[in-house]
């Protein structure tokens, strides 16, 4: 069952953090209101367009897989019947205000087959192997549905390193993230209470699921997907986007 309570505020991260900067802290769980705020501008805007632009006119029923925070969910279901599927209790919080939620892992939805269309960014394929999300993909689409799969093929498709500063009327979080290997980010968050002067510092590493163009075909088709086109997407660099879809049953 999805908590559809008011989603975790920057406060409470930031209080999270300064009260056991020992705790594993990660974009996961504790700084989901980070997260939110550090996705690039107009993310869901061009996903949103990316999807729709693959998807056949007719097509009324989108699934998304890891819909995480809902940046795309909140557009999708502005055309479609859209639901979202999230492991992530607090990401689902967000999503939850943005659109319909069910949660329960990715890679095995728990949903029938009824959808035209699954889609999977690339902050989903970037958690788990992309070939896990298409089998989910499959087994979520009605025979002749479409899937449209975004995975990145190096960790800098879903972060840069750089740093940045977040605040609120009392807490500020300096955030520095380095991609550290192809597939290794690691970032930094300094939080400090603008009040009392109190500061901490937690670290988060994570793997990132990498993979390339051949790569996504082959997962597409290991999936059972026919007629997979598979490219390059241009407004980001270092993510392929692919596309499949499931056969139709003939029942010969």
């Amino acid at each position: 069952m999805v908590d559809r309570g008011s989603p975790p505020t920057f406060a409470a991260a930031c209080e999270a953090v300064l009260a056991a900067p020992d705790r594993d802290h990660s974009a996961d769980t504790t700084l989901a209101p980070v997260h939110t705020r550090t996705l690039p501008k107009g993310w869901g805007t061009r996903r949103h367009a990316l999807v729709t632009a693959r998807l056949p006119a007719d097509v009324d029923r989108v699934l998304e897989l890891g819909c995480g925070v809902g940046a795309l969910l909140g557009h999708l279901t502005r055309r479609y019947d859209a639901v979202g599927v999230d492991e992530r209790p607090a990401h689902l919080r967000f999503a939850a205000a943005r659109g319909s939620v069910v949660g329960g892992r990715p890679m095995t939805p728990p949903v029938r087959n009824r959808f035209g269309g699954v889609c999977a960014t690339e902050y989903a394929t970037a958690r788990v192997p992309a070939v896990d999300l298409c089998v989910g993909a499959y087994a979520a689409l009605r025979p002749g549905g479409l899937v449209v799969v975004v995975a990145p093929t190096d960790a800098s498709g879903v972060a840069e390193s750089g740093v940045g500063s977040f605040t609120d009327a009392r807490y500020r979080l300096e955030r520095a993230v380095d991609v550290e290997t192809q597939d290794t980010v690691a970032v930094d968050c300094r939080v400090t209470d603008r009040r009392t002067g109190e500061t901490a510092v937690t670290t988060e590493r994570r793997e990132v699921e990498t993979t390339t163009a051949d790569g996504l075909t082959a997962a597409l088709r290991t999936a059972g997907f026919e007629d997979v086109v598979v490219s390059g997407e241009n407004d980001r660099p270092n993510v392929v986007v692919g596309v499949g879809a499931r056969p139709v049953e003939t029942g010969h």
